[in-house]
């Protein structure tokens, strides 16, 4: 559901502040779109800082920011932003190219029949040429063009070391559903210790190992996460779970230390 600019109280601020941001000096070279302009042209932490205000002022839930990509302009010069939240929720915001205009906010994956509310991170318009000539205004790296009709996807969540918390899911046509599914049971696991995203499949099968060693504070190490330390997480992609779990094992063994290899989870 499309998530308009509230126009009162705090969120009327809110809109106030983004909106000033055009009467800030242009740090790139102009776009015809004022908005983007200045948006581009901050600082990745104030950036993030600035669209996690919009996106928690209209009321939608958000912990925090962890990836945000320009995805692209239509034909109009609407821009259009993409932001992942640590929980897995996913949010474009549209950014009109009238100096006066007022940015809006859909959730990815929406029923809205547009672009404005996605397929996310996924190029449209001119984004496009954007990746292609490296211009700076903010396309995330390793963007691509939009999968084909009849997709799967997956997404693989887990927490810092020490803790060996974990989510994955793979092989589903609902992008948002799959990062949703697959955050929810990394934080099941995790309590208040937060997932962070690590990589999405996108039509191939993937593998997660962990190099784990033993907690200090236990006899042995168990399947129990609290019976171990987390030394760090390897993904792997391929066109099977078995050559997957295969690469991801290959890259585990190579760490020094001797870490155990545990593999805890495959799918395609």
């Amino acid at each position: 559901m499309l998530l308009g600019l509230l126009c009162r109280g705090v969120r009327l601020a809110l809109l106030g502040a983004f909106l000033a941001l055009v009467m800030m000096p242009a740090a790139r070279a102009q776009t015809g779109n004022p908005l983007h302009d200045q948006l581009a042209g901050m600082e990745e932490t104030a950036r993030r800082a600035e669209v996690f205000r919009l996106i928690t002022g209209s009321g939608a839930g958000c912990q925090a920011i962890i990836a945000m990509a320009f995805s692209g302009f239509d034909g109009a010069r609407t821009a259009y932003w993409d932001s992942r939240c640590r929980e897995g929720a996913m949010y474009r915001m549209a950014l009109p190219a009238q100096r006066n205009g007022r940015p809006s906010l859909a959730v990815c994956g929406a029923s809205t029949g547009s672009i404005a509310s996605g397929p996310c991170f996924q190029p449209v318009g001119t984004a496009a040429a954007a990746v292609a000539a490296n211009d700076g205004r903010g396309v995330a790296a390793g963007a691509s063009a939009a999968p084909p009709p009849g997709s799967r996807f997956g997404a693989i969540y887990a927490t810092d070391a020490p803790m060996a918390a974990w989510g994955f899911g793979n092989g589903l046509p609902d992008r948002l559903a799959v990062n949703t599914a697959a955050v929810r049971s990394c934080q099941t696991m995790a309590g208040r210790v937060p997932c962070k995203f690590v990589e999405e499949l996108v039509n191939r099968c993937g593998a997660l190992v962990q190099a784990v060693s033993r907690h200090p504070s236990a006899v042995a190490m168990t399947s129990d996460l609290s019976t171990m330390v987390l030394n760090r997480n390897f993904t792997a992609t391929a066109e099977s779970a078995q050559a997957a779990e295969a690469a991801a094992l290959e890259s585990c063994r190579r760490l020094p230390g001797g870490a155990t290899c545990r593999v805890v989870a495959t799918g395609c």
